[in-house]
């Protein structure tokens, strides 16, 4: 039912999740210079000062190529399709509640991959300048919303209990 509040929390952690998989928006910056190190020769290449963004879709290697972030694709197409089944279910309040809290799981997942994606790779080795982006607290707002609805969820289970016990 849409007019259920916690149905709207879901539609948001939905939403969220399709744009951050649908578009461009970086959450991470490191700039400095690579260095690339030949295991044959032993020999170090320095690169110039370059800036390596990464999005939630993909990351600009050293070459210029896009490399798809695939852990993150994952795991918020999941998110996005378990909140869209769990509006659904709002006839089964413990299913629901169950499959809220894996959406709350898989948001805090979500968040390891981004700080492994980020602060877990080494992209540069000289003058490295690492910053989180504005775009980092996107899935904070998604485990929220996962967090607002699952205490709305509680709260309608605990109405009905408390009415079946009037009967």
């Amino acid at each position: 039912m849409i007019q259920r509040l916690q149905s709207l929390y879901l539609l948001a952690i939905v939403v969220i999740s399709s744009v951050l998989i649908f578009s461009d928006i970086p959450f991470y910056e490191e700039t400095g210079k690579p260095v690339d190190t030949n295991e044959a020769t032993g020999e170090v290449t320095e690169y110039e000062m370059t800036t390596i963004t990464v999005d939630y879709n993909s990351t600009q290697t050293l070459e210029g190529k896009i490399g798809a972030n695939q852990s993150l694709i994952y795991f918020l197409s999941v998110v996005g399709l378990l909140a869209f089944v769990t509006i659904f279910l709002y006839k089964k309040r413990p299913l629901q509640l169950r499959l809220v809290f894996a959406i709350l799981v898989m948001s805090i997942i979500v968040l390891v991959s981004m700080y492994l994606l980020s602060f877990g790779n080494a992209y540069t080795a000289i003058d490295t300048k690492k910053s989180l982006l504005a775009g980092a607290l996107i899935p904070v707002a998604m485990f929220v919303f996962g967090l607002l609805s699952y205490k709305r969820i509680q709260k309608d289970e605990k109405l009905v209990r408390s009415l079946d016990r009037i009967r």
